[in-house]
């Protein structure tokens, strides 16, 4: 059997979402098409920003190499001062020492050539390395640089040409530094970075220097690029799927090409090749995107937070809580919901207590109605039954057993008797005679009355008095009455004796007297009871000393309430009237 699911289980639908989440959405869409628009915009300004990056480094590395042929050039000039000096004729005696003297020099220096050629027949007079690599020199003035075969290897070389005369004879001096795998190495670190140095061979522009050796590595200068290099004397940009990369001529001082230099990245081992147009845009697309829903969260916090407490609310008041209260933050309309739901869950506390004594108020009173109509016809047989008993008692022929059964008769109807009248006198409690009159006077008088049983009980009294000066509005008989029954209590409370503290305080128009016992405490279920008409604890109480200090409470226009937890001792607070002015006010009106 199958059942039909509702629209709103779908894992996607939108009816199913908390308002948290719809607002998170909804600030999201919004924001979405501006996200897109601004992530395009900063996409193309930094890919624009970094491929100019990029190209001034390139333009920057292959100016390294120029300028570190450069450097060569001139230490080749400076070592050849210093070679001339040492030069002689072959038939100075000098001239071995002279020779060992200048290869040592060159050794120190770096350069890799010394050799001094006789123009009129090319012969070499001497040599730091084999005539062979001699003879593959070019002598021509602007032939700076050159390949040559080193030990089959063709090897580039920055060479230099001065001349010189010695004893009336001209001769060129050749010096020369190699290009070899020395060169360049604190570039040759970057692994992304291909730099390459070609040098003229044959027919084209071969590679005589390189700092990496990647795939697809040409061994010569593109044709197509050689020639525009020919052509522009300018350096050419070139961009593949592999490569980002610039070639940069060398030029003599005619113009003429003599070398090319090529400085490239790999694309997919550099931020080259992550750094691009669509990668930027979808990196900060979705950087803003996460922005955006942080914000949007966070937004939707705030204006769901207080909505989400407001339904905690609600549903606690609905569960008869009414002590339930929002915080309040800032001054907007949710704060003011927030004010005003605490203003009617104060209200509906009110109302509810209101209720409920008006509810025991009913119930005392239909009660005393019945109570009166019991004890009326209760005491006309009572009496009738301890007149007939008491004539039974003065016959003279009874035994004695029969007069102590006839005295119990008579005690038992007098207790009824008495019960009755007290029973009469909480149903139906006469008007209070009321007048102001210090507290603290008739808590110690109170206090005085029950100094012995309290002292023979073993509990100790302390008197608080947080009120001097305050005042009762009451009667002061009645009220004594109220707090003799209070006093009782805390002492069958406390059988192995404890403390009494009376606090007197004020809250007005009302001045607080409070009793506070340290002994067994009540029930949470019988809190709401104790003040019902033969409600008690006790194994042997009637049940209306509680419910007569209510009465008396009513009567003189105030309260009382009860605090209290299970073995931790209760409070009862008597709220009485401070002054009649408020009150005689309220009953005229009435």
């Amino acid at each position: 059997m199958t059942t039909a699911r509702r629209p709103d289980a779908r894992p996607f639908a939108l009816s199913g979402w908390s308002l948290q989440r719809k607002l998170v959405l909804a600030f999201w869409l919004v924001s979405v098409i501006p996200t897109m628009i601004a992530a395009e915009l900063a996409a193309t300004t930094l890919s624009q920003i970094f491929d100019s990056n990029v190209r001034i480094w390139l333009q920057e590395s292959t100016k390294i190499v120029e300028d570190e042929i450069t450097e060569i050039l001139h230490e080749n000039a400076r070592a050849a001062q210093l070679f001339l000096r040492f030069t002689r004729s072959p038939t100075d005696e000098l001239a071995a020492r002279n020779d060992r003297l200048t290869a040592d020099i060159a050794d120190s220096m770096g350069i890799d050539v010394v050799a001094l050629v006789r123009n009129s027949d090319h012969k070499v007079v001497f040599s730091t390395v084999a005539d062979d690599i001699i003879r593959q020199i070019d002598i021509a003035p602007k032939a700076v640089l050159q390949t040559l075969q080193v030990g089959g290897v063709a090897t580039g070389a920055v060479v230099s040409t001065f001349e010189t005369e010695q004893d009336g004879v001209d001769y060129k001096m050749i010096v020369a530094t190699y290009l070899d795998s020395s060169f360049l190495t604190s570039v040759a670190d970057v692994h992304s970075l291909d730099l390459r140095l070609y040098l003229a061979k044959d027919d084209n522009f071969s590679e005589i220097f390189s700092t990496q050796r990647f795939e697809d590595h040409p061994a010569a200068v593109p044709e197509k690029i050689e020639q525009t290099l020919r052509n522009t004397k300018q350096p050419i940009e070139q961009s593949t799927n592999r490569y980002s990369g610039i070639y940069r001529p060398i030029l003599n001082e005619n113009g003429q090409l003599q070398g090319v230099i090529f400085s490239g990245l790999l694309r997919h081992t550099s931020l080259v090749g992550l750094v691009n147009q669509s990668n930027l845009f979808i990196l900060i697309f979705l950087l803003s995107s996460a922005a955006s829903l942080a914000v949007g969260w966070l937004v939707s916090q705030r204006l769901t937070k207080p909505l989400s407490n407001l339904s905690n609310g609600v549903q606690a008041v609905i569960a008869g809580d009414y002590r339930q209260r929002l915080p309040v933050t800032g001054g907007d309309e949710l704060a003011g919901l927030s004010s005003t739901f605490n203003l009617m869950s104060e209200r509906l506390g009110e109302l509810q207590h209101l209720e409920s004594q008006l509810r025991r108020r009913d119930r005392l009173h239909a009660l005393g109605e019945v109570a009166m109509g019991l004890a009326h016809e209760i005491r006309n047989p009572l009496g009738i039954i301890k007149t007939a008993t008491q004539l039974l008692h003065r016959r003279t022929d009874l035994p004695e057993s029969d007069k102590r059964h006839l005295e119990y008769v008579v005690s038992e109807v007098s207790r009824i008797n008495d019960l009755i009248t007290e029973f009469l006198d909480f149903a139906k409690p006469s008007a209070p005679m009321r007048s102001t009159q210090p507290a603290r006077q008739v808590v110690d008088e109170l206090i005085g009355f029950c100094a012995p049983e309290l002292a023979s009980q073993r509990i100790d009294v302390q008197i608080e008095d947080h009120a001097p000066g305050a005042t009762l509005y009451a009667d002061a008989r009645q009220l004594k009455q109220a707090g003799l029954n209070l006093i009782v209590n805390a002492i069958d409370a406390m059988p192995d004796g404890g403390r009494l503290t009376v606090t007197i305080s004020r809250e007005t128009p009302y001045t607080v007297i409070s009793l506070r016992d340290t002994g067994q405490g009540i029930d949470a279920d019988m809190l709401e009871r104790i003040f019902t008409p033969f409600v008690t604890t006790k194994a042997s109480g009637t049940g209306l000393g509680l419910a007569k200090v209510f009465s008396i409470m009513e009567s003189h226009d105030g309260r009382i309430e009860c605090v209290s937890q299970k073995d931790a001792g209760a409070t009862f607070s008597l709220y009485i009237p401070a002054s009649g002015e408020h009150f005689d006010e309220g009953n005229d009106d009435a």
